[in-house]
């Protein structure tokens, strides 16, 4: 019989990763299945997600003595209130911590040490942590009002620079018959129709991105400009957090996201690094572990304090 265990849970939106262990670190279970995006779902849609997590993994509950949980949608209190009292509900004997998503997704990253994250995929944001544990996050507004340099900002710029072209105003681009061939239609109408009438315009936007990395390296002058720019706005959003974090010089910078695979986007934002943080001597790399790690060393920390 294991005498007492920890669980991680990184609740996101698409998907839960769930890690059973040792108190040592020892992984007894690890787990993926239903989103929780306790921001938009239902409570007991909540539950019924765990509990099958629970039965995949073979989790005795009467051995959890510690939870650590991230989870999307963090940021209504109640919400997050209601989430952590469910997990109380369900493991009554264990101590329960819910954090924001992007906070377990940092200390993955970082290894619980000094450092910044930069997350862009189909949104963008970015969090960090200092030397004193001060944890802050900038940006991760959505997209009606930021996500500057995400997935979905380089789509929409690129349909922006391909209306820009077609009334006549805007430098002509290749983004046109590339765009024209993945949307289904060289009808700039229909494009507008499909996006105003589909639940989900970010995503959509999201998948026309790698569209503007491969015309930029055919050197379209638009694309080229779309990308530099998303790599300022991300830059921009580490220069914010060290303006309020007491860093070390050589913090980390990680990246995560699909942003990131674009060479273009990645060496603008080292450069731009350089230039805006004069005495900064760390380095940009992905990130040392998962986010449900993460959460995983925490609860360790929480096992033993």
């Amino acid at each position: 019989m294991i005498p007492s265990t920890l669980l991680a849970i990184d609740a996101g939106g698409t998907k839960t990763d769930l890690l059973w262990a040792q108190p040592d670190g020892r992984v007894l279970a690890h787990v993926q299945g239903q989103g929780i995006n306790i921001a938009s779902k239902p409570p007991g849609a909540w539950q019924e997600a765990l509990e099958a997590l629970f039965r995949q993994a073979g989790v005795d509950r009467e051995t959890v003595h510690v939870v650590c949980a991230g989870a999307a949608g963090y940021t209504l209190p109640d919400r997050r209130a209601l989430f952590e009292h469910l997990l109380q509900q369900m493991l009554p004997g264990a101590r329960v911590l819910v954090l924001a998503d992007y906070a377990i997704a940092l200390e993955g990253a970082t290894g619980g040490n000094p450092g910044v994250l930069v997350i862009a995929g189909t949104g963008s944001i970015a969090c960090g942590r200092d030397r004193e544990g001060k944890l802050m996050r900038v940006g991760g507004w959505g997209y009606l009002l930021g996500d500057e340099g995400s997935g979905f900002w380089i789509g929409r710029e690129a349909i922006r620079a391909v209306l820009a072209a077609t009334e006549g105003w805007g430098e002509q681009t290749r983004l046109y018959e590339m765009l024209s061939e993945t949307l289904g239609s060289a009808d700039c109408g229909e494009w507008l129709s499909a996006l105003y009438r589909t639940q989900n315009p970010q995503s959509l936007l999201a998948q026309l991105a790698p569209h503007v990395t491969e015309a930029a390296e055919q050197g379209d002058t638009p694309a080229q400009r779309i990308l530099l720019h998303a790599a300022d706005h991300l830059a921009g959003l580490v220069t914010r957090l060290t303006q309020h974090l007491h860093l070390p010089e050589d913090f980390p910078v990680c990246t995560v996201g699909g942003v990131w695979q674009s060479q273009a986007v990645l060496r603008r934002f080292h450069q731009q690094l350089g230039e805006r943080l004069l005495h900064w001597q760390g380095e940009v790399k992905p990130p040392m572990y998962s986010p449900v790690e993460g959460a995983l060393l925490i609860a360790q920390r929480m096992m033993w304090a």
